[in-house]
């Protein structure tokens, strides 16, 4: 499967800023989303991608939808250049 040029990057600024405008810790966040606070940098630093069901759980912890995070990166992923 080809991976959508650019996805990892859009992933990573929107998962930290996501983060960082909720005021949160890479600790405090992942533990809102019963996640790791090792994925979350991985995910911060476009390391490694996430799974539909890591960004909903990220998006629950912040009061969000699973859509509207998936939208966020979508925008981000138009700013870079092509």
């Amino acid at each position: 499967m080809q991976i959508l040029p650019g996805l990892n990057t859009a992933i990573a600024k929107t998962v930290r800023n996501i983060r960082v405008r909720s005021g949160l810790s890479q600790e405090q966040f992942a533990d809102f989303a019963g996640l790791s606070r090792v994925y979350i940098a991985q995910l911060e630093t476009g390391e490694r991608g996430a799974s539909l069901n890591a960004l909903i759980l990220i998006a629950r912890s912040v009061r969000m939808t699973g859509s509207e995070v998936v939208a966020l990166i979508e925008e981000e992923i138009q700013k870079l250049p092509h």
